[in-house]
């Protein structure tokens, strides 16, 4: 079986490095990355290409991507709430990885910041 590989560029903080580690990858920074990789995960940080707020579209593609289900018809506003709760889980589960916790990927975010305020 062939080690998942994920370009990132350098530094990269403890709280992502947990995070892609989670998942499987060995991380390498992003300037040894071949052309036209593209990244196969979305950063923290999900803005669209001008800057600004993300469009429903590039919500929907970031909760896609991530595996988080929502309604046809959800609003923005209801969009991004569940990819900003998403992301945040993501922040808790990887400062959880880091401090050595074990958690159920199937709790809540009230739970994961319980563990993670219980462990500090």
């Amino acid at each position: 079986m062939s080690e998942k590989v994920i370009y990132e560029k350098h530094p990269i903080s403890p709280e992502r490095k947990a995070e892609l580690r989670q998942k499987g990858y060995k991380i390498i920074d992003a300037r040894f990355a071949p052309d036209g990789y593209e990244h196969p995960e979305p950063t923290k940080e999900e803005k669209s290409k001008a800057g600004g707020p993300l469009k429903v579209d590039e919500i929907r593609a970031a909760l896609d991507a991530k595996g988080v289900a929502y309604g046809d018809k959800a609003a923005k506003p209801e969009l991004q709430k569940l990819l900003d709760e998403s992301n945040k889980a993501d922040e808790i589960k990887a400062k959880l990885t880091e401090k050595g916790v074990d958690f159920s990927a199937a709790v809540t975010l009230e739970d994961l910041q319980k563990l993670l305020d219980e462990a500090a």
